[in-house]
């Protein structure tokens, strides 16, 4: 058996790949300022850039999925670390805005989309029984573990030295992830190139791109004639692609994706609850990064330490799933997940003000984090549940797909409600930073930035006004967070929607490791 071959050095390798795969979704969210002075950008602009990291993934994870398969596991594998390693030293190396994008959003999502499916599958064939179980729940204890410390490894690199060194960990590990890939054994591939669904991949991947492209278009009105088209022109091409999927079924074609799957209200409605979820996460790790440095002015490692408490909830969270499922339906824990993250959300509503610091918006962070810990395995039971066996990788591909997509809009939405609602106000009176007004090289130590208001406002813009413009973003961000609990209700509704289950599914912890 494969194991027996390799031992435990397959495992190690894919557990770093996941590692990097998840911290490179939450690092960059601390640096959101210096990102700004460093490359003469925008606010607007970096939202966009982190949005479309995530819409990367989203469009091209089923035709990931399915590559494994025309390729074999290890050279997508292999090919997917490449492409990522390149796209680090890219990322790294940003003079602007467009290098960061090309670098960091297009080739790591595309070198990240190949990898990420092959995780599973290589895991899957490599090793048995209680070893794949033990190997499947490493992996996702990792992808959790890297969701927790990847804001404090970026707020520290880029506190004290640079958001660069980030990247420049990434590309140490792919060499390490390249250098012993031998390892990894040999799957051979079972479909041809002309077996894939090339049609459909384009309509899927052209359409999920056009519809959050225009959503975040709206954060500029100059831009406000043409989203719309772009939403609708998605939308448009995502109905097509159904058509033809079920059109190639009929006729006994292999589809890019099993739709049948769809016509399992357990299977809909979970993925629907897992996508509204992970819409929240990646609008929230969005905002509150942009309100913390924007208005109470500390820095990327502060900003780091303040996201822990959500982590932390996910991962504690987490790891009762198990012993919980065992004894109640699915279809409530998920319910109670929602309503914990409602709470969270409302407590955070009537604590932004004037007085506002980290400190008092921790017990809201961490409901919000326990809600989305109880929601994340619970979800994946469900959807996992109802999927055949030749299923399970189709199942993965649209939860993989759902957990981005949810991420992508979540940080394109609640984004543009920040930037439009503060009216210019963040930065101080300008979207735009320069080099010469934003510092946060703080005099203040981490423990008075958590417990005071605008702690070094004043190192950031000497001359806004920080009275009025800060006003304006805390009216955005309770705005953001009114829709996030508009969001988590009608997840709450879809989860009391699932049918009840006359036999509870087996835990599937581990299964697809590296999403939350």
């Amino acid at each position: 058996m494969a194991e027996k071959e390799t031992g435990w050095l397959t495992l190690i390798i894919v557990t770093l790949s996941v590692f990097i795969i998840v911290i490179d979704k939450t690092f960059m969210n601390v640096a959101i300022y210096p990102l700004i002075r460093d490359l003469h950008t925008n606010i607007g602009t970096i939202q966009s850039i982190i949005a479309i990291y995530s819409l990367i993934l989203a469009c091209l994870m089923i035709l990931g999925s399915k590559l494994q398969n025309i390729l074999g596991r290890r050279k997508t594998f292999i090919s997917g670390a490449v492409i990522y390693g390149i796209g680090t030293i890219i990322a790294a190396l940003s003079i602007n805005s467009f290098m960061l994008l090309f670098g960091w959003s297009i080739l790591e999502g595309i070198g990240a989309a190949l990898m990420m499916p092959a995780t599973t599958s290589i895991i899957s064939g490599s090793y048995t029984g209680e070893r794949r179980a033990f190997a499947l729940g490493i992996i996702s204890s990792m992808a959790s573990g890297a969701g927790t410390i990847g804001p404090i490894i970026g707020g520290f690199l880029t506190t004290f030295y640079t958001w660069r060194y980030a990247f420049g960990l990434e590309l140490v590990i792919i060499i390490v992830i390249l250098l012993f890939s031998r390892v990894i054994s040999v799957f051979p591939p079972y479909m041809k190139w002309s077996d894939i669904d090339i049609a459909g991949a384009i309509y899927s991947a052209l359409g999920i791109f056009l519809f959050v492209l225009g959503i975040l278009l709206l954060n500029n009105p100059k831009n406000w004639n043409i989203a719309p088209f772009l939403v609708i022109s998605g939308i448009f091409l995502l109905i097509i692609f159904y058509l033809s999927e079920n059109n190639r079924i009929k006729n006994n074609k292999v589809p890019l994706l099993d739709i049948t799957l769809f016509r399992k209200p357990e299977f809909t409605l979970g993925n629907t609850a897992r996508l509204l979820m992970n819409f929240t996460i990646g609008g929230v790790v969005f905002v509150i990064p942009v309100f913390v440095q924007g208005v109470l002015g500390v820095n990327p490692l502060t900003t780091g330490l303040a996201l822990i408490p959500m982590s932390v909830g996910i991962f504690v969270m987490s790891f009762t799933a198990g012993k919980i499922s065992s004894r109640v339906q699915a279809r409530y824990i998920m319910s109670l997940g929602f309503l914990v993250a409602i709470a969270g959300s409302l407590y955070l509503i009537f604590n932004f003000n004037a007085n506002t610091t980290i400190i008092s918006m921790i017990p809201g962070i961490l409901l919000l984090g326990i809600g989305m810990g109880i929601v994340f395995p619970h979800s994946a039971n469900i959807i996992f549940s109802v999927a055949k066996h030749e299923q399970q990788p189709d199942a993965s591909g649209v939860l993989n797909t759902g957990v981005n997509l949810g991420s992508a809009l979540g940080t394109a939405v609640l984004g543009v409600i920040l930037i439009l609602g503060s009216f210019g106000s963040l930065a101080g009176g300008s979207t735009t930073l320069s080099a010469g007004n934003t510092s946060f090289h703080s005099n203040n130590s981490i423990l008075e930035q958590f417990v005071q208001p605008n702690a070094q406002n004043t190192q950031i813009n000497p001359t806004a006004k920080a009275p009025n413009n800060d006003l304006n973003t805390i009216n955005a961000m309770k705005i953001s967070f009114y829709v996030v609990i508009i969001i988590l209700i009608i997840g709450l509704i879809c989860s009391l929607l699932i049918p009840i289950q006359k036999k509870h599914p087996e835990h599937v912890k581990g299964e697809v490791p590296g999403e939350m």
